[in-house]
């Protein structure tokens, strides 16, 4: 395996500026990292674009030329830090071989990570082709100003794609199940609240047909490589007050399903469960009322060169690592979709995403800057 020198004090003081700006999506204001990631990325040498909304910038650095082209994409917009934080959560703390801090592990360390691991190759010098660093917009609300934007505008192409965000140290992502967000709706009669026989309560009717919702399954053997379906009521809205029997009622519902099963399955389960429950209950009326969101399942080749070179990289450097899908929905899944072919991996070793107190281990972090070099090294190789 190469030697790779490893840049830790610039890693971490990279890490602690970007922690220290408030990127809270929403509203975002990524603008706020832009004059560190430019500088960063001035310090590589990289020829830099920057593209989206003034306040919501898409930074992009490349080095190299030709093929292949793989790109490292970060997101610089975080969670909103919630409550029961130990001090404030946008000044970094170090604390053992933990740094604390909002964005820590998702995904401002991982991006100083990857930043000093594209430092090291390019000390080196030997590769070929091209490298791009991405620092993006939008990645926690649906990225619709960060890569989708990119995608949109034709300002991202690559032939290979790795997000330093998703999965653990220990495991790489190279699949997401597919998401379905529908809204239910039932319809009843409005009545006095003193004479509620009156009327016929939506919210009732919604509460007894719920169940059968949970309760979803579609009888079809799974992709081994997934988690079986999944079923969140998320919202559910209904009534005007406590004196008037209501007669409307909403809920969301967020299905998350494997590969061998489709959406239109799941519709058409759930259409059919509405009928047969308006049969059975007087005066039920529910119905499937709209699709809000949706995206397909992915899964990408385990014995692809692109994760296998990963694997390699991996043993070299006395790493164990897993494949594994989850049921969340990243970036990843957009590139993929867009021909890209793209996998997650990063740092974190307890659940620290999105969580009060969010911090990542330092030494992950140098794990992970010297993995990934070694992995762009591999796959950049002028040896191939």
């Amino acid at each position: 395996m190469e030697k790779y020198i490893i840049d830790e004090k610039s890693m971490i003081d990279l890490a602690c500026s970007l922690i220290s700006k408030k990127t809270i999506n929403p509203p975002g204001d990524e603008y706020l990292t832009k004059d560190i990631i430019i500088k960063s990325m001035q310090e590589l040498g990289l020829r830099i674009k920057v593209t989206g909304e003034e306040k919501r910038p898409n930074i992009l650095g490349e080095i190299g030329e030709g093929p292949p082209t793989v790109a490292v994409l970060s997101h610089m917009d975080v969670v909103p830090p919630g409550e029961n934080w130990e001090g404030n959560p946008f000044i970094p703390k170090i604390k053992g071989e933990r740094l604390y801090g909002r964005g820590a592990c998702d995904d401002k360390g991982p991006y100083a990570a990857s930043w000093v691991a594209i430092k090291a190759v390019l000390e080196k010098g030997d590769f070929k082709g091209k490298i791009i660093l991405g620092a993006v917009a939008d990645e926690e609300r649906g990225s619709e100003k960060g890569v989708k934007l990119l995608l949109r505008e034709g300002q991202l192409s690559c032939d290979f794609c790795f997000i330093p965000d998703g999965g653990k140290i220990n495991q790489a992502v190279i699949g997401e199940k597919g998401m379905l967000w529908i809204k239910l709706l039932s319809l009843g009669k409005e009545a006095h609240g003193s004479n509620p026989e009156k009327g016929i309560n939506a919210i009732t009717k919604m509460i007894k047909f719920l169940p059968y919702i949970l309760k979803l399954d579609v009888k079809k053997k799974i992709n081994p490589h997934f988690t079986p379906l999944t079923v969140n009521i998320g919202e559910i809205k209904g009534g005007e007050a406590p004196n008037i029997v209501p007669a409307l009622c909403e809920a969301t519902v967020d299905i998350r399903y494997p590969l061998r099963i489709t959406k239109e399955e799941i519709i058409e389960k759930i259409r059919c469960s509405a009928d047969s429950f308006n049969r059975k209950d007087k005066g039920a009326y529910i119905i499937l009322k709209e699709i809000i969101q949706q995206t397909s399942p992915h899964l990408l080749d385990m014995n692809s060169f692109l994760i296998q070179t990963f694997l390699q990289a991996a043993e070299d450097v006395g790493e164990k690592i897993d494949l594994t899908t989850i049921g969340g929905n990243s970036v990843a899944k957009i590139l993929y979709f867009a021909g890209m072919p793209s996998f997650s991996h990063s740092p974190e070793d307890i659940p620290a995403a999105h969580q009060a107190n969010e911090s990542v281990s330092l030494r992950n972090l140098k794990k992970c800057a010297i993995l990934w070099a070694n992995f762009l090294q591999k796959l950049l190789s002028k040896k191939q």
